[in-house]
């Protein structure tokens, strides 16, 4: 047990996990999903934070002693210290609010609804460790946000929702949320671009929310892909395009990574890049750092066909592009 909450401190302190109430959290574990080829459970939903995809937290000592893989590690492209959140680079001036009809969450979003003619897609986030608090990210939430967008965060400043972590049930209620028109509070939003997002136990929150949702059209991955070989086969279930922005090989969700991208199913749209950051990403530089900008032309290019964001993802000559940036990029199954 000593060793168990020793962990623990590490990984809440690297962002790995959230600090956490451990009777909760052991008691969180007992029932969890049990993968078995060939089986299926209705939806991703789980006993543990992250869902179905996720790892428990004695599990995860295990395969980091297993890996020798350093949850803490930095790369060449790691943030040196943090910015303060501003507005966003884009043309809409954006803000964290909180909502009355959405309990235990932010929401990112222009501080005015855009001009007539411009319809917001509507993300959903979860944070690193399944936090219950999204200030960490909010560099990069305002920054997607600035370019006309609404994200509903996990979480709230200070993260006293009452859990230690957050649970797949809170992203489901950001879905609903969304579709019962709780977004539209913020401008004209298109409830057709759905995409779930987040960092670390939060992305594989996302995937987990996605799994068998047909609400959701995009999954985003930031640091994080399945840690136990004996899930992968949940994988067949994804049936929307994945992208992952993963820290190179000192972040722990990139080997994983590696695996989860050739296993998605045939013909299945998927795009990859890796940046020496290690799992930290760089969400408190200003405006999100190149993890902004990367985010930003990847969402920009899927829900509003820009071209020139297109392009700044799959041509390393074009200008701005993300190889230019010093990310390594594969993508398979686009034109």
């Amino acid at each position: 047990m000593v060793q168990f909450l020793a962990l623990s401190a590490i990984l809440a302190a690297t962002g790995v996990i959230a600090a956490p109430n451990m009777n909760c959290l052991l008691r969180r574990q007992t029932g969890q999903f049990v993968p078995k080829p060939g089986y299926f459970p209705a939806t991703g939903d789980d006993t543990i934070a992250g869902g179905i995809f996720c790892i428990s937290l004695g599990d995860l000592g295990t395969y980091l002693a297993k890996s020798g893989n350093n949850a803490a590690g930095t790369g060449a492209e790691s943030p040196r210290g943090s910015a303060a959140a501003g507005v966003g680079s884009g043309p809409y001036p954006a803000q964290a609010f909180t909502d009355s009809a959405l309990a235990k969450h932010v929401v990112f979003a222009p501080k005015s609804p855009p001009p007539a003619g411009v319809t917001m897609p509507v993300l959903t986030w979860g944070n690193g460790g399944c936090a219950t608090d999204p200030t960490t990210h909010q560099n990069l939430l305002i920054e997607i946000a600035s370019h006309g967008y609404v994200i509903a965060a996990d979480g709230v400043p200070g993260g006293k929702t009452g859990a230690s972590q957050s649970m797949v049930s809170d992203m489901k209620a950001s879905l609903d949320w969304i579709m019962k028109g709780g977004a539209a509070k913020y401008g004209a939003v298109n409830t057709s671009a759905i995409a779930t997002m987040g960092h670390s136990c939060g992305g594989l929150e996302a995937m987990s929310t996605a799994y068998r949702d047909d609400r959701v059209k995009r999954i985003l991955m930031f640091n994080i892909a399945i840690f136990q070989d004996e899930k992968r086969y949940l994988l067949q279930e994804i049936k929307v395009p994945v992208a992952w922005f993963v820290g190179g090989p000192k972040d722990m969700g990139y080997p994983n990574a590696e695996k989860d991208y050739k296993l998605l199913p045939a013909g299945l749209p998927a795009y990859k890049a890796s940046l020496d950051t290690g799992h930290g990403g760089t969400f408190g530089a200003a405006n999100g750092g190149k993890q902004g900008k990367a985010a930003v032309a990847y969402l920009q290019w899927q829900f509003r066909n820009d071209e020139a964001s297109k392009a700044k993802l799959l041509d390393p000559k074009a200008a701005g592009s993300l190889v230019s940036d010093k990310w390594t990029v594969e993508y398979k199954n686009w034109t």
